[in-house]
């Protein structure tokens, strides 16, 4: 599989702060980047994919932030 030039970025970014965001035009492997860093690091993690416009506010930006919180105090209690 091919990998991009700023996996290495990403990985970086993803050691120093818990979210990051990233965005971009469609169909260019936004997704397949996240999976490429997310199978290199050994972090708990939510992914959580906004393009269906149609569901997105911000109960469920909320709801994807709890998900977030619940999976990193429970990573933290288990250390």
């Amino acid at each position: 599989m091919y990998r991009r030039n700023i996996l290495h970025s990403l990985t970086r970014a993803l050691a120093d702060t818990r979210v990051v965001l990233l965005n971009g035009a469609r169909q260019v492997g936004k997704t397949t980047l996240v999976t490429q860093v997310l199978d290199r690091m050994d972090l708990p993690y939510h992914y959580a994919s906004a393009d269906d416009t149609g569901l997105r506010g911000a109960g469920w930006i909320e709801a994807q932030w709890g998900d977030a919180r619940a999976l990193a105090t429970h990573r933290v209690g288990d250390t």
